[in-house]
């Protein structure tokens, strides 16, 4: 990252830099900053730009907005990253099993979802658009799955990790299909429908990590990397499986999760048979093949197995799970 160019368009002065994960802490003279390198296009970002601003347009203070360059640019550009800066917001990472911290990320999601409502992609805008995709995405996934087991099938000696997930792999794979037959069955399209109508879009990344505690107790959403054009389901559904993951799978847990929202917005039987068919794919077992034969991660065998260990583990809590919710 060249700082000096950063200093020169932003128009502050850099004292120090701290790298926190994948960002960097900027003490400058005009407060501490947030700078991000991220792997996007410019049209990208300008949606995520616009998205935060609707957002405090409708109300939802609680996105950081974005500062802009001297020349009103909305970020900096080299030839294969973007870099933006924000104001750093001095706070804590919430966790999901603190059940303020939970009830308080639920509550601010309803929020964040209610104030996306109304949003237009702007000119040059150019966010991903899932509306009324999931169907496909899900069948892409179960024909990549397929394409795992044929490079499985191809190599010579199997090694740790193709054993164990040529093991599963069927299982898996006919949880896909029965996931994508659940959303043919539901209302699937119709909210869909409703959802592009409104304009909603969601966050997409709904980690614990991604919702920060103030010292005055205001929960901040970070982290718009991600984000997509899609029903707010997507987002409902993944908080409850990030809280699932893991050996929980807790019915009264998910039903916690569920009853919370709908004290902001009632979710009906029809929204609740969508957040079903969205969890019966079996997205991290897909994932880590992924990883393993398309991304080739630079993870060592003993990661790469913990990762799918962990999904195996979970196979019969998680299936009991299922046919309960």
């Amino acid at each position: 990252m060249d700082l000096k160019t950063i200093e020169d368009l932003y128009g502050f002065k850099i004292y120090s830099v701290e790298q926190i994960k994948n960002i960097y802490k900027a003490d400058t003279d005009k407060g501490i900053k947030c700078i991000k390198r991220a792997h996007m296009s410019p049209s990208y970002f300008l949606f995520m730009y616009s998205a935060v601003n609707h957002l405090h347009q409708n109300g939802f203070e609680f996105a950081i907005p974005y500062n802009t360059c001297l020349d009103g640019s909305i970020c900096v550009e080299d030839d294969k990253h973007i870099y933006y800066v924000m104001d750093w917001v001095e706070s804590r990472e919430c966790k999901f099993k603190n059940p303020e911290d939970l009830k308080d990320i639920i509550k601010t999601a309803a929020a964040f979802h209610d104030a996306t409502i109304g949003y237009k992609i702007p000119e040059g805008a150019k966010p991903r658009i899932l509306y009324n995709k999931w169907t496909t995405k899900f069948n892409k996934k179960c024909i990549e799955l397929l394409e795992f087991s044929k490079i499985i099938e191809e190599k010579e000696y199997m090694d740790q990790f193709d054993e164990v997930f040529a093991k599963h792999l069927t299982y898996f794979w006919n949880q896909g299909r029965e996931s994508i037959d659940l959303l043919n069955k539901s209302a699937y399209s119709k909210i869909s429908l409703e959802s592009q109508e409104l304009g909603e879009f969601c966050h997409h990344d709904m980690a614990n990590h991604n919702f920060l505690r103030t010292p005055d107790d205001n929960i901040y959403m970070i982290d718009f990397d991600y984000s997509i054009m899609d029903t707010r389901l997507h987002d409902v559904a993944s908080i409850v499986i990030r809280n699932m993951r893991h050996g929980v799978w807790d019915l009264s847990k998910a039903d916690f999760i569920i009853n919370e929202y709908s004290k902001y917005y009632a979710l009906s039987d029809d929204d609740i048979g969508v957040i079903k068919s969205f969890m019966v794919y079996p997205q991290d077992f897909w994932q880590v093949g992924l990883q393993y034969y398309v991304e080739h991660q630079p993870w060592t065998m003993e990661y790469f197995m913990l990762r799918l260990e962990r999904v195996v583990q979970d196979k019969e809590i998680r299936e009991r799970f299922l046919k309960k919710f």
